[in-house]
């Protein structure tokens, strides 16, 4: 096949990894039967790739998608630099949690299934997680926020009818829940959830699997080249910002705001890289904007930079994130072409959102 039909989601999980893939002509997607080993020499991931029918290098992959169970800058880069060494190109590259996933997929059902809440259990060697989606419609775009529990009573070993019928009452009664995604193979082999599952059932669409993730990693890498919808669609989770951050700058004497990163954005891919020129050379003011409209300052100090004489000094301000809380700032002195030389200073201010 010709480059630019093929799409691909992959769950990297802290065990098992899947794959699942889509071609044009195809809506939804398929997932592979084979499971592959997670291994911590990320080179596997080729075997994974090529295991797609018809695919042949995995450089014909023209929009890739993969989850990752345990998010950190360490592990998304390492992971980003694997796919770029097997020839995909960086931009076609996109990495999200399993948060973001479980929305991408939810999303992309009927919409009946997410008309109301929505729910996720995923009961796994890892524990057992819930998940609550509540997707707000607006005339324009759609606000989809998910939040987030650890259910430590859970005993993947001995897993407890009693105890989880117990934990889904006190989440599920009285609220309206369109749908229940039951995730992980801790809900598969021996039979016991003979009372919880019944209740699960009443009034609502329940849904067993173990695939959920990969799926929804390969609807959103067909999204990004096709449909464009999540565009409309703003994410609030775990792994996306929760403030924009903005620099407020003046343009033929009129004060804008230059969004450095926005809301809703993932934060490994909320970089930002411009260069200016200070009127004057003492501070720099950050604006970060909370979703409801809050607003904190943050005020970077240029004491140290060379003194020089009004728009004299050109700066490098770069931005870049370690986790969706913490961001880092960089403010290098660039000089002035040949009339003032650029010095070795560079300060860092750290960015915490709350």
């Amino acid at each position: 096949m010709q480059k630019g039909y093929w799409t691909a989601g992959v769950d990297i999980g802290s065990e098992i990894t899947q794959v699942s893939y889509m071609t044009d002509g195809m809506t939804e997607p398929e997932t592979l039967e084979t499971l592959f080993a997670t291994e911590e020499n990320l080179s596997y991931l080729k075997d994974c790739l090529l295991a797609i029918p018809g695919l042949t290098v995995p450089a014909d992959i023209s929009s890739i998608d993969l989850v990752l169970s345990d998010f950190t800058l360490e592990r998304a880069e390492e992971v980003e630099r694997a796919c770029i060494e097997l020839g995909i190109e960086e931009d076609a590259i996109h990495l999200q949690g399993r948060e973001e996933a479980c929305i991408y997929f939810a999303l992309n059902q009927e919409r009946n299934l997410w008309n109301n809440d929505v729910v996720f259990f995923d009961f796994s060697r890892d524990g057992c997680v819930y998940r609550s989606l509540h997707v707000q419609r607006g005339s324009t775009s759609i606000t989809a926020e998910l939040t987030v529990e650890k259910l430590d009573e859970m005993n993947y070993e001995k897993p407890s009818d009693e105890t989880f019928l117990r934990l889904a009452k006190e989440r599920l009664d009285r609220r309206l829940i369109s749908a229940v995604y039951l995730i992980g193979e801790g809900f598969f082999g021996e039979d016991w959830d003979k009372q919880s599952l019944p209740y699960l059932c009443n009034r609502r669409r329940v849904f067993k699997g173990l695939n959920l993730y990969t799926r929804a990693a390969s609807y959103a890498a067909y999204d990004r080249i096709h449909a464009r919808a999540f565009d409309q669609v703003q994410l609030l989770c775990k792994n996306r910002l929760r403030a924009s951050v903005i620099l407020p700058v003046k343009v033929k004497g009129e004060r804008r705001l230059l969004y450095l990163a926005k809301a809703g954005m993932s934060w490994y891919e909320a970089r930002a890289l411009i260069e200016a020129i200070p009127d004057a050379l003492s501070e720099i003011e950050l604006v970060l904007r909370s979703l409801k409209g809050e607003e904190k300052t943050e005020i970077i100090s240029l004491e140290s930079f060379p003194k020089r004489e009004r728009r004299m000094t050109r700066l490098e301000i770069r931005l870049a994130f370690i986790n969706d809380r913490h961001g880092v700032i960089f403010v290098r002195d660039l000089g002035f072409g040949s009339m003032e030389k650029a010095s070795d200073v560079c300060v860092r201010k750290d960015i915490l959102i709350e």
